[in-house]
Parts: structure tokens; C-alpha cells; sequence
């Protein structure tokens, strides 16, 4: 019995250590935690650059939409400036991204415009952006739009895939890319008349020296040389006019196709002198197996160093992107402005105010029919400019000055939202330039009919 007894006690003890070390080993239970839930912040989430250079805009500054909403998404706050020049430029301008990113649009309106000026800040899809070369361009964006009824600068690039963008090149290199809200379309009326006047006339294949034109039905190759044109047949290279030395800086000169299906040889030039700069465009067409004038030497813009310190610049810090668009009885032309300071990147990019310029009935040649021989060259060639440019009116009536109250011109400093309507400043308004101040006048050249080659 007693041993019975022991082992049952002993049995009770072992049981009950057991159960001590077994409550000693459970960990102790936790007490239940809430559920944490993460609050969206409570500003606006902006995207970081690099942004995409779209056809709708660049990043999440898109074209249509009103400036004040594009203010109020900037997150250091407001920097909306007026750029204004009667007769060049009228538009505000919002600088974001640090001022590498500027939205364009009217005063009180929506953006028409977004221009990257900063390399790093967007790029397009293919990975080109501000600071790519010419041949980077070419590879990666060709073809390039070439519109019959437009005229462009050589140093605007308009890509297919992009139609609504422009690159602008200085030095074979690209110093900005706009967005613009329309894109390079056909103007009206020309592709219903077109067809009937002379179909079949293909402009000659481009080469290293000359464009192709279609200046007759046969088509002709235009060499320019410096300040130089000589229009030339396509299949003979018999000279047909010219040489055609300009005085003042040829800027760029180019076919462009008038209601009747031929082209027109349209010459861009720029002249600088007493602190004004003029740009100015002259045009020639083939009447009657003669080279004519069919459009007068007209002043597209002007500027003085006055007017360039109304928007921010110095005169010889701004420069003019134009292209010529055809319309049935005139040339319209536009474009873009930009502004950069001595040695700096460029800083500002601006609509131009487009302007019309009405074509007249040809004017024939005056001069005796002959080739431009050694006596031509020796006496400093054919001038092609003279005094008395007529200047071309803007399309909408631009205001007498500029605005900030008072000031001779605009302010370049910031403001809280965008301008609600025109300015009512009293400014002189800019000059126009002293009396006589060099024009685009190509004087008549020689005739169409003239044969054998001329002296370069």
C-alpha cells in the first residue's frame, strides 16, 4: 500500500511540473491591433520630370486648357509675364519646371503654346529633347512635313509623327521644342483650285546645292549661294535668271505654291541698321517666259533696341523662326520668337502675331534681257534690295503700346494669374525705324529667256 501511495504522489508531481513548465513556455497572447488606414495626401500629387513631349502638350501642362488653371498647378506658385510688341508679339506666358517649361496663350485665355527650353526637363518618345543634334533629329523623327503652300525656315523642323511641334535648331542643334495647338494644315481653297490649273508638275528632286520648283511646268533647280539665287533648268542646268546677288542678309528663300499650281520663289531677308532690325519678304514668279515680281518688297516685322527691352532682351538676343503659308490672293506669315541672353541658353519662345501680306497683279521686268556677265560681278552684282520696304498690316489690330500701366513697356516680373484684357497704356509705340532703312527688295532680275551660264 505505501508503495502504491508513493508512486501516486510521485505520478501528481511530475503532473503538475509538467503543466508549469508548459504555461511557461505558451508566449503571452497579444491584444488585438486596429487596422492602421493611410489617408491619400491632401495636396495635389504632381508628376516629376522627365515629362513626355506629346501631341496634346508636354506632361501635365496641356494645350486648351485655361491659364489659370495651369497657374494654380505650379507648386512655386505663380510666374505668369506678358510678352508684347505692336505688330510682333501679344501673348502671356507662364514659366514652370524653373522656368525651363513656358505655356503660351492670350491674355485671359487657354494655353495655344507649350515650349520646353531645358534639356533635362521632357523629351519626346524617341528620346529626343532639347540639346539633340540635327542628325539626331533626322534619325529619329524623319520624314518632315513639306506642304506645298508653306514655306518654312530651314532651322524649323516639323516632324510627320508630329505635326503640331516644332524644333528649333541654332548651330544644328536644338534649343526648344513647342507644342503648338494647330498644326501646319493646307490653306483653304488652294487644294480645290490646284488640281485645275496645271497638274502634273512634280517639283525636281532637292540636292546638296539647290531646291526644286516649280516655277514652269518643266520644273527648275534654285541654287543659293551665300546671298546668292540662280535659278537654273533641271534637266540642262541652263541658267534660266540670275545671278541674283543680295545686298541684305538672305534669311532663307524657298518655293511656295500659288491657287494656280506653280510656285513662287518667295526670299526671306534680314537687315540691321541705326538699332532697328527688319525682316523682309519679296516674291517672283515666271509670267509669259519672264521672271516677274508678284509680290512687292513688303516689311514683316520690325524691331528696335527699345522694343526688345520691353519684353526682357536686347536687341541683338532675339530672333525670329518664320514660316510663309500661301493663301489664295496674299502671304500669311508667322512663326516663333525666341530671346536669349549674351552666352546664356535661350530663355523665352513666343507666337508671333501672323501678318498678311496681299499679292498685286506681276510686274514685269523693266530691265534689258541679258546675262549677268564679269562687268555684273566686278560692279558688285545685281542689287537685290533698295530703300522703302512697304510694311505689311497684322491680321487683328494690335494695341499702340505696351502695357503695365504707365511704363514704357511691359513687365517682365510676375503677377497672380492671368491678364483679363487688353492693356489701355498710352505707349508711344515701338519705332518704326529710321527713313529709308533697308527692305527685301529683289530688283528685277534678268529675264527667263536669257541663255548660256552666268558669271558666278
Amino acid at each position: 500500500m505505501k508503495r502504491r501511495g508513493l508512486a501516486l504522489l510521485v505520478m501528481a508531481i511530475v503532473a503538475g511540473c509538467s503543466d508549469n513548465e508548459r504555461t511557461r513556455r505558451e508566449p503571452p497572447r497579444e491584444m488585438r491591433r486596429e487596422r492602421r488606414v493611410i489617408e491619400p495626401p491632401s495636396g495635389t500629387v504632381r508628376p516629376l520630370p522627365p515629362h513626355a513631349i506629346r501631341a496634346d502638350g508636354v506632361g501635365p501642362y496641356r494645350l486648351g486648357e485655361p491659364l489659370s488653371s495651369l497657374l494654380q498647378q505650379l507648386a512655386s506658385g505663380p510666374r505668369m509675364i506678358m510678352l508684347e510688341i505692336p505688330g510682333l508679339v501679344h501673348q502671356n506666358l507662364i514659366r514652370a519646371e524653373d522656368s525651363t517649361v513656358l505655356i503660351g496663350g492670350e491674355p485671359g485665355g487657354v494655353a495655344t503654346s507649350v515650349a520646353v527650353v531645358g534639356p533635362e526637363v521632357a523629351r519626346t518618345e524617341s528620346g529626343i529633347h532639347v540639346g539633340s543634334t540635327r542628325a539626331e533629329v533626322e534619325k529619329a523623327l524623319a520624314p518632315f512635313v513639306t506642304l506645298p503652300e508653306r514655306a518654312v525656315d530651314p532651322r524649323l523642323l516639323i516632324p510627320r509623327s508630329l505635326p503640331n511641334a516644332r524644333f528649333l535648331l541654332d548651330d544644328d542643334r536644338v534649343i526648344a521644342i513647342v507644342v503648338m495647338a494647330d498644326g501646319p494644315l493646307p490653306a483653304p481653297g488652294l487644294r480645290s483650285r490646284e488640281p485645275s490649273a496645271e497638274p502634273g508638275c512634280v517639283r525636281p528632286a532637292s540636292t546638296t546645292d539647290a531646291f526644286g520648283a516649280c516655277l514652269t511646268a518643266a520644273g527648275e533647280l534654285v541654287e543659293v549661294d551665300g546671298n546668292q539665287i540662280t535659278i537654273r533648268a533641271a534637266g540642262t542646268e541652263r541658267v534660266l535668271a540670275g545671278p541674283l546677288r543680295l545686298t541684305s542678309e538672305l534669311v532663307f528663300a524657298g518655293p511656295l505654291r500659288a491657287a494656280d499650281g506653280r510656285d513662287e520663289l518667295v526670299i526671306v531677308l534680314h537687315a540691321a541698321t541705326d538699332g532697328v532690325r527688319q525682316w523682309s519678304l519679296v516674291a517672283y514668279r515666271f509670267e509669259g517666259g519672264k521672271l516677274t515680281r508678284s509680290l512687292e518688297p513688303s516689311s514683316l516685322y520690325q524691331l528696335s533696341s527699345a522694343n526688345a527691352r520691353w519684353i526682357g532682351a536686347e536687341i541683338d538676343g532675339v530672333d525670329l523662326y518664320l514660316s510663309l503659308h500661301s493663301r489664295p490672293d496674299a502671304i500669311e506669315a508667322g512663326g516663333l520668337l525666341s530671346t536669349r541672353p549674351q552666352g546664356d541658353a535661350t530663355r523665352d519662345i513666343a507666337v508671333i502675331t501672323p501678318v498678311m501680306v496681299p499679292r498685286r497683279p506681276a510686274k514685269p521686268v523693266q530691265s534689258e534681257v541679258r546675262d549677268a556677265g564679269p562687268e555684273d560681278a566686278q560692279a558688285g552684282g545685281i542689287d537685290a534690295t533698295r530703300p522703302g520696304a512697304r510694311p505689311a498690316g497684322p491680321t487683328a489690330t494690335s494695341p499702340t503700346g505696351p502695357s503695365a500701366g504707365t511704363s514704357t513697356g511691359p513687365s517682365t516680373g510676375t503677377s497672380t494669374g492671368p491678364s483679363t484684357g487688353p492693356s489701355t497704356a498710352t505707349s508711344p509705340g515701338p519705332s518704326t525705324g529710321p527713313s529709308g532703312a533697308p527692305s527685301a527688295d529683289a530688283a528685277p532680275p534678268p529675264d527667263a529667256a536669257a541663255d548660256g551660264p552666268a558669271d558666278p
